[in-house]
């Protein structure tokens, strides 16, 4: 899904998921886990199409299970696990097991899951920690400003389990992960940097050299709460239905990098700023969520007079405000993966609706000056005097 507005332009979001479980009687066996990192952007497609093995890219991140078993009647029912961490056993296993207890299945009932990652434990500083009942995973204040390397996520309940089954990439407990975070990344380009009038034959060229690019007042703490609505979690909602946190205020500013970034900066040329940059999922609309570009121009014009380009104009630290809920991107929520493309104007510039080079964002072409004449009445004046002669 794109959006494209002047400024800020193109969201991609990953939404709901599927899942697939097998229920298979059997002998008594190890309890072990499998794991999928969801990606797709369809309900419609079927897993592993469009889900990521979990070992990819969380090889060295453990996570935590809560277990409930199930009995032939509700006196049998207890916990089977709690909080139990779960770690990658190394490559010559391939495998996904508790860590310091071997855990069964049992001969009768069944057995219910719920996991989360990474894992935590109570008092953590490095992870949040959620409390977890069979109906409900809620997640504390949580800054995640302060915690950029930090991929929250929460896994599909299985239920009804009574073996180890093959539905991922492993044999063992089907886990199905989302993320709770939402992702931004940040691309900028020129619009234009040289252009010829049609009619008097002007060249007219630009220097852009981009100083700075921040991305100010972002909420960037906050906490949220998971219910279950029959085998599917329902997410936290705003008023209009966006899947976000519910923020304490705390803000956050940041400045971009610009490592990456020629100066001035060329046509056609696309250049990836920061990315994936995990932040609060957090409403826009109404919002002061803003970016803030500090640029200087330098304007070159050829008349045609033989001397080729003669600088005009330097104008010295331009700033470009833009509010991020340009568009229809009113929010920033839970799984989506955000991309802002910059698209600057070095001149006062008109949105046109062509899109020349294909980059899903309309063309921008330089405004050019013109006059509006209009010539006053005159204003009458009558005097009446008496002239001696």
């Amino acid at each position: 899904m794109k959006k494209t507005v002047f400024i800020a332009a193109l969201a991609i979001a990953a939404l709901a998921s599927c899942s697939k479980q097998v229920f298979n009687e059997g002998v008594q066996s190890e309890v072990v886990f499998q794991f999928a990192r969801y990606k797709g952007v369809t309900k419609a497609i079927t897993p592993p199409s469009d889900t990521t093995d979990y070992k990819e890219n969380y090889k060295n991140v453990p996570f935590g299970v809560y277990a409930w078993f199930k009995g032939e009647t509700p006196g049998d029912d207890t916990d089977f696990m709690v909080n139990q961490k779960v770690s990658y056993t190394g490559d010559s296993d391939n495998r996904w097991a508790p860590e310091g207890t071997t855990y069964y299945w049992p001969k009768s009932g069944s057995i219910d899951f719920i996991g989360y990652s990474p894992y935590a434990t109570a008092g953590s500083t490095d992870a949040p920690f959620p409390t977890i009942t069979d109906t409900t995973i809620a997640y504390p204040a949580w800054n995640v400003a302060d915690h950029q390397d930090v991929d929250i996520m929460y896994a599909d309940k299985v239920t009804g389990l009574k073996n180890n089954t093959n539905a991922y990439y492993y044999n063992g407990v089907p886990m199905l992960f989302h993320h709770a975070l939402a992702k931004v990344n940040f691309q900028i380009k020129a619009a234009y940097t040289e252009v010829t009038d049609t009619v008097t034959g002007t060249k007219t060229k630009w220097d852009i050299q981009v100083e700075s690019i921040k991305v100010n007042n972002l909420l960037s703490s906050g906490s949220f709460t998971l219910n279950l609505n029959g085998s599917s979690w329902e997410q936290p909602a705003d008023a209009n239905g966006n899947k976000v946190w519910t923020a304490d205020g705390t803000t956050k500013d940041y400045e971009l990098d610009l490592t990456n970034l020629e100066n001035p900066i060329q046509k056609d040329t696309t250049y990836n700023l920061d990315s994936d940059v995990f932040v609060m999922p957090q409403s826009l609309v109404g919002g002061n969520q803003e970016v803030v570009i500090k640029v200087t121009i330098t304007t070159y014009r050829d008349v045609n007079d033989g001397n080729g380009y003669q600088q005009v104009l330097q104008e010295n630290g331009v700033e470009i405000q833009g509010n991020l809920s340009a568009g229809s991107m009113d929010a920033w929520e839970m799984n989506q993966n955000v991309t802002y493309s910059f698209n600057f104007a070095p001149s006062l510039g008109t949105t046109t609706t062509e899109d020349t080079d294909g980059d899903g964002i309309p063309d921008v072409v330089p405004t050019i000056v013109y006059f509006d004449p209009a010539v006053d009445e005159w204003e009458n004046i009558t005097v009446s005097a008496g002239i001696n002669l």
